[in-house]
């Protein structure tokens, strides 16, 4: 009777990390996305500064071609177009200014790419329950769903709803997050979950998955027992 008992508590809870881990991955899932279309924003809306480096490709016009960086005045140099001041441009901002510019030198349609790529080593740490906690580079600023996208996602044991990210400014104090309650609200350009170079963002174990397993570790201990007496 008793090993029936052990073997019902077993799959109970093997039942309920299942479910547990299945929650888990559909969350996960729902970060990755949301990070991505944060992701397409942040790089949509960042200006360019001073120390950037941009490639320009100009298709069929290899003369333009060329990778520079932004000086501290803000400006580039592109072959024949000469100097050009761009700090302060979203990409899109420079690709009509440089349209705008070759349409002095080239005839036609003009099909041309631009990458930024910003050099800055300013980190961000991420911490505890992520897939590959690691210090990772922030430029300006990001979302908090973004750097744990890019941290791999949360693991199974993560407590979402108790996140802490610590300032720069002030170290000794942090704000918790329920990135739950963020995500159920839709709520996700709140200033709350910006996050900026220096500061640490850290991801707790769930309290009550640790509570669970252990009591249930107690139990077995307890039967093992019982059945040593009774043996």
């Amino acid at each position: 009777m008793l090993s029936v008992v052990l073997v019902i508590s077993f799959l109970a809870v093997t039942q309920a990390c299942s479910s547990t881990r299945t929650m888990s991955d559909d969350r996960n899932g729902e970060i990755m996305d949301r990070a991505a279309i944060e992701a397409q924003t942040a790089e949509a809306s960042y200006q360019i500064r001073p120390g950037d480096e941009i490639e320009i490709l100009v298709w069929e016009q290899p003369s333009f071609n060329t990778l520079t960086t932004v000086s501290r005045l803000g400006t580039i140099a592109i072959p024949l177009v000469g100097e050009l001041t761009v700090a302060g441009f979203t990409q899109e901002e420079l690709v009509r200014e440089l349209e705008r510019n070759l349409t002095e030198y080239v005839r036609g349609d003009i099909n041309l790419t631009v990458s930024i790529r910003n050099t800055d080593t300013m980190i961000v740490s991420v911490l505890g329950m992520v897939t590959e906690p690691d210090n990772y580079s922030v430029a300006d600023q990001t979302s908090i769903f973004r750097l744990l996208a890019t941290a791999g996602g949360h693991t199974e044991l993560a407590d979402l709803k108790k996140v802490k990210l610590y300032r720069q400014a002030s170290p000794e104090d942090y704000v918790e997050l329920n990135l739950l309650e963020y995500l159920d609200s839709g709520q996700m350009n709140s200033m709350s979950l910006v996050v900026r170079p220096g500061d640490i963002v850290y991801v707790p174990k769930k309290e009550n998955v640790v509570r669970e397993m252990s009591e249930f570790l107690r139990d077995v201990v307890v039967l093992f027992g019982i059945f040593r007496v009774f043996g």
